[in-house]
């Protein structure tokens, strides 16, 4: 299973998509804002970053952007699993192995998005 490292700011949805990821079998980091997500990515390289956009600190396309601009966190993929994507700002800057999760989400949406940025990093890597 995968190494993932999950941020949202709203300790309810964390537990939950923490929980569930869990369950499936991955290994799974959390933590509550932008600056702590970069962070734990660039000391952890894990192989999956789920990420709220609306944070403190940084949100999550901005790490996105900053994580792209490293050599070596470019291609670790993300799924940005948010309710509000500002006007503009959507799939276009997320990368190929990158996607959109809207807000809310079921369980079963959460595991399908996982396994297929996983399946792509997997062929694509």
């Amino acid at each position: 299973m995968a190494n993932i490292v999950v941020a949202d700011d709203h300790p309810d949805i964390r537990d939950v998509v923490t929980t569930g990821l869990r369950r499936a079998g991955h290994t799974v980091l959390a933590c509550e804002d932008g600056g702590e997500l970069l962070a734990m990515v660039r000391a952890t390289r894990p192989d999956l970053v789920v990420t709220d956009n609306q944070m403190p600190v940084l949100t999550g396309l901005q790490v996105v952007t900053m994580l792209r601009r490293d050599p070596a966190t470019a291609d670790i993929p993300v799924i940005l699993a948010t309710s509000s994507v500002p006007p503009g700002e959507d799939q276009r800057l997320l990368g190929d192995s990158d996607q959109i999760l809207p807000k809310p989400f079921t369980a079963g949406q959460l595991r399908d998005a996982v396994d297929n940025a996983l399946r792509y990093a997997t062929t694509t890597g």
